[in-house]
């Protein structure tokens, strides 16, 4: 193969082997240029990019964690009533319809939502802190539809 290259090189004349090897530069320069130095500078860029975003999240992480270590800690509130009333009324409050509402000795009880969103329970009982109620156990069983059936052991937040 490199035989006949070479003897069709040699069989053109001294314009013509100018003309190829300028054909010849150019080709090269077009794969290094598209070949080496943009998938290079482009990999460099996105790699800026995500040091960049990843640099500005950490320091949004440790903003948040200063922040924290500086909040006063939150106290318990203080249970304004038996559990189980309390309980239903910030279900009810939430607007949460409860199936059943029981209580469980003096300090306790378990209600059970039978539909629900996610995250309306989930911050119901974030919530349930601020009311002098701390969650013992909970159950969530997710429905077709998106939502989910709940039962929930509430007791009485230590003071």
């Amino acid at each position: 193969m490199m035989q006949r290259v070479t003897t069709w090189y040699i069989g053109l004349t001294q314009r013509e082997r100018a003309m190829v090897r300028v054909a010849g530069a150019l080709g090269a320069l077009v794969l290094l240029v598209y070949g080496l130095v943009l998938p290079v500078g482009t990999a460099l860029d996105e790699a800026a990019l995500r040091h960049r975003e990843t640099t500005e999240r950490a320091g949004r992480i440790v903003a948040g964690l200063d922040a924290l270590k500086r909040a006063p800690a939150a106290r318990a509130s203080i249970l304004a009533g038996p559990v189980d009333q309390v309980a239903g009324a910030s279900a009810q409050e939430a607007g949460f319809v409860v199936q059943s509402n029981q209580r469980r000795g003096v300090d306790m009880a378990v209600l059970v939502i039978p539909t629900a969103r996610p995250s309306a329970v989930l911050a119901w009982l974030d919530g349930l802190g601020g009311q002098g109620l701390a969650v013992e156990q909970v159950t969530l069983t997710p429905a077709p539809d998106g939502t989910v059936s709940v039962s929930v052991t509430l007791r009485k937040a230590a003071a």
